[in-house]
């Protein structure tokens, strides 16, 4: 798959708060791009926003499996936020297990951003 020409928007989904982090089909990297507290939005409109403000091609979604890829209760969740998402645009599923845990050691404020940016940065180098 040839991301180099895609607006990829990736996602990392938590009950309360969601990180965004985005790459521009003109750079190579991505960038922390927002935390979206569900509490205080709505995650559907800024999620529509974003895509459309970014010309988004592809949405990749931080998929949280076990330790040993078994599903559990967040992945259900998770597994039910995706099927919420009337985007047109292709969706990725990747697993998450050790992002939140390499970022947590980085900072100790919000960092949801951060861990969506792990998430878009192991997606990228899987598909070099």
């Amino acid at each position: 798959m040839n991301l180099s020409n895609l607006n990829i928007l990736s996602i990392d989904y938590g009950e309360r708060y969601v990180g965004l982090a985005l790459k521009k089909s003109s750079a190579n990297i991505g960038f922390p791009l927002k935390i979206i507290d569900q509490k205080l939005n709505n995650l559907h409109d800024e999620l529509d926003n974003k895509i459309k403000e970014n010309e988004i091609n592809l949405i990749v979604v931080g998929y949280p499996l076990g330790l040993n890829k078994q599903m559990n209760r967040m992945t259900a969740v998770v597994d039910e936020f995706i099927d919420s998402l009337t985007f047109n645009i292709p969706i990725e599923k990747i697993d998450e297990r050790f992002t939140s845990n390499i970022v947590s050691k980085r900072n100790t404020e919000r960092n949801d951003d951060l861990s969506a940016l792990e998430i878009l940065e192991s997606f990228l180098k899987k598909n070099e």
